[in-house]
């Protein structure tokens, strides 16, 4: 795709569905500066430029990128403060699989392309669901109860 100043972006489109596919929406920077300072033990507005890993005791420089912010509920779409997450890139890289999925011609049935998944593993909590309630039948009271037969 080349980049013209005439050239205009086209919206991105599934290839398998066909539906629009709703590009990923960064963290605004003061949403990234307090979750950093929150990892690090200190109030929100005071600001260093070092700070800690969320899962593994690992110093962060600001400067140098060796830090990645990730979603908690694993929805790109809420990009609020308590979904804000910092990791190192280490453990990030092993909360995140990466696999390809081969995307194939609806016609002829030949492999025209592979798409990216990414999925995410281990760090993460899942909510369960909830067991449900086995319904006992209630037992009848003694003043209407009635008589049972029994055949032979």
């Amino acid at each position: 795709m080349s980049n013209n100043l005439f050239s205009i972006s086209k919206p991105r489109y599934d290839i398998l569905s066909g539906r629009k596919v709703s590009m990923r929406k960064p963290f605004k920077i003061s949403t990234k500066k307090k979750e950093w300072n929150k990892s690090a033990g200190r109030n929100e507005s005071d600001y260093k430029s070092t700070s800690k890993c969320r899962n593994w005791p690992t110093k962060l420089k600001w400067d140098n990128r060796s830090y990645e912010f990730d979603h908690k509920d694993n929805n790109s779409a809420n990009n609020s403060q308590k979904n804000c997450f910092l990791v190192c890139r280490n453990c990030h890289g092993k909360a995140t699989v990466i696999t390809r999925k081969k995307v194939k011609d609806k016609i002829m049935g030949m492999t025209i392309g592979h798409k990216t998944i990414k999925k995410k593993v281990s760090e993460k909590k899942v909510k369960r669901k909830k067991a449900k309630k086995k319904r006992t039948k209630p037992k009848p009271s003694a003043s209407f109860s009635t008589p049972s037969f029994r055949w032979i």
